[in-house]
């Protein structure tokens, strides 16, 4: 045996020596650093999942723009590691209710929202969008922008197309164009059809007409939002006939910043709930945004009576010289807009945010134009003022108008989400309302943390999954695998709105990551300066 041992040894010597000569030509540097298994780890977060259940500690894995895995993983397994020790974690916050669609492709870092934590968010509300929507796609592609973007279908736009500002109801012919319309504009592939009932032209539509128009929304599975006809001592019909609309064709219905704007009616919450609640018991799926405070925003077109601008502007410039005419419109304002049923003064709660013909008004009040005019702030002379306004191309205005303890309980509904109502801004232009920098993280610091209106998860509910499931977004909204990897992380002691109603150019504190289709937007709260953002179309 020892002799046949001799002679292979040479043999098994050669073989081995040409094996580990092979493994060492063929072993590539990659090899050696193979690219590992994720793109990125969140590690030792406090996980918040968007369903509204209470938070957990974990890790979560992204590969591609996706969320791969959740649990505990270890570090070495990430080409990136994010520590979010004592941070929370939890989907991207998704705005269903902006005008984002008006500027976004001037300004698509939409700086304002990224800041407040928000990854998505959805324009054409209160019935405006871009006409036609396909160029407004065309344009976000080639600029690319922040976030992801997803739209409606304004009936304002679609009405004024095809009859400008008529107040008649529309021929059978215009009622088929407008549907043609619509349904040029869901191929395009909008997310649903929006109606502003108290802005110029939708205030000329009847029930009926919406009715149409939505069906057509209904074959592609969309949703009717609706800026409703009145949100003062009117709301319970305003609400019914959107209800109404929703029913008959089948599809959700999403009723726009809901309020008690009127304080005839403050308190009076069953005005909201009890139609609301009864449409959902018949099994309509009926939802509520809501921004968190006591002040709208809008022209000052709605404080005028609508018959005062059929035609169009010139026509309204000619009735405001016919003296009877003016009269007839400055009580319709002072009714409007100037009375209160609880003695507030109102030329000192409406302020000027924007006025480019008289750009020294911005952010003063009512009250402080007239004084500044040498005139006594009386409510005559505020009407006369908001005519002026609207007669030197308008303005846009900030309306203190609803109360804190309805805006409270309002928030308290399950069925009730956050919206900004806002849109891009840019640092420093104007007097906006801070609801375009703070929404979101006003709702955390101040109804979650300081008034414990709502549990923080309560809170990301309704400003992830909730929207998510009304707008039928199936991979966004919470913190799943394979879902896309939208996530915001902030620190819950410092996590808080700075925007104020005199200084609204302020972005939020206390917001350390935000994260949109796997890439890095904010790290350690500064802006990368990356467009990762993708558009949501519709089904």
């Amino acid at each position: 045996m020892k002799k046949i041992h001799n002679t292979l040894s040479p043999l098994i010597v050669s073989v081995l020596l040409l094996s580990l000569l092979s493994c060492t030509v063929l072993k590539k540097p990659s090899d050696i650093t193979r690219k590992k298994p994720y793109d990125l780890i969140i590690k030792n977060g406090f996980i918040i999942d968007g369903t509204g259940n209470p938070w957990f500690k974990g890790d979560v894995c992204i590969k591609d723009n996706k969320i791969a895995r959740i649990g505990l993983i270890h570090e070495n397994l990430a080409e990136k590691v994010i520590d979010a020790q004592n941070l929370f974690v939890c989907p991207g916050f998704i705005d269903i209710h902006t005008h984002c669609d008006r500027r976004i492709v001037q300004v698509p870092s939409a700086d304002n929202y990224i800041y407040q934590g928000v990854t998505t968010v959805i324009g054409g509300n209160c019935g405006g969008h871009p006409f036609p929507l396909k160029e407004l796609y065309e344009k976000i592609r080639e600029k690319r922008a922040s976030v992801n973007f997803g739209c409606l279908v304004g009936h304002n736009t679609i009405r004024q197309e095809v009859m400008d500002f008529k107040m008649s109801d529309p021929t059978e012919e215009e009622m088929e164009t407008m549907k043609a319309l619509v349904d040029e504009e869901m191929k395009a592939g909008a997310l649903g059809f929006s109606t502003g009932l108290s802005y110029l032209p939708g205030i000329y539509s009847k029930t009926e007409e919406i009715v149409q128009l939505a069906s057509v929304v209904a074959r592609y599975g969309g949703i009717y939002a609706s800026h409703i006809r009145d949100q003062g001592l009117y709301i319970t019909e305003a609400i019914e006939e959107a209800i109404k609309i929703g029913e008959k064709n089948k599809i959700p219905v999403q009723i726009s910043h809901i309020k008690l704007a009127d304080d005839a009616v403050w308190y009076q919450l069953e005005r909201i709930i009890k139609p609301v609640e009864e449409a959902r018991k018949r099994g309509v799926e009926v939802t509520l945004d809501q921004y968190p405070y006591t002040a709208t925003s809008s022209g000052f077109t709605s404080s005028f009576p609508s018959w005062a601008f059929e035609g169009g502007k010139e026509n309204f410039l000619r009735r405001l010289k016919d003296k009877d005419t003016y009269e007839k419109i400055k009580s319709y304002v002072i009714k409007r807009r100037l009375t209160s049923t609880k003695g507030i003064n109102k030329p000192e709660t409406i302020y000027i945010s924007r006025y480019r013909k008289f750009p020294e008004y911005e952010g003063k009040s009512l009250q402080e134009i007239l004084l500044s005019q040498g005139n006594k702030p009386t409510v005559d002379h505020a009407a006369d003022l908001i005519i002026d306004i609207e007669r030197n191309g308008g303005a846009s205005g900030v309306f203190f108008q609803m109360d804190e303890r309805d805006v409270e309980d309002l928030m308290r509904l399950s069925y009730t989400m956050h919206g900004s109502d806002g849109g891009v801004q840019v640092l420093g232009r104007g007097f906006p309302h801070p609801r375009n920098y703070g929404t979101f993280p006003r709702v955390i610091a101040h109804y979650v943390r300081e008034r414990k209106i709502i549990s923080l998860e309560e809170a990301v509910r309704k400003m992830t999954s909730l929207p998510a499931q009304t707008l039928r977004l199936r991979e966004r909204g919470m913190l799943r695998k394979g879902m896309y990897a939208d996530i915001t992380i902030f620190d819950w002691n410092t996590f808080g709105d700075k925007a104020t109603f005199s200084n609204p150019h302020q972005y939020s504190q206390g917001l350390m990551y935000v994260i949109i289709n796997g890439e890095v937007v904010i790290e350690n709260g500064i802006y990368t300066g990356i467009f990762p953002g993708k558009i949501l179309y519709g089904h």
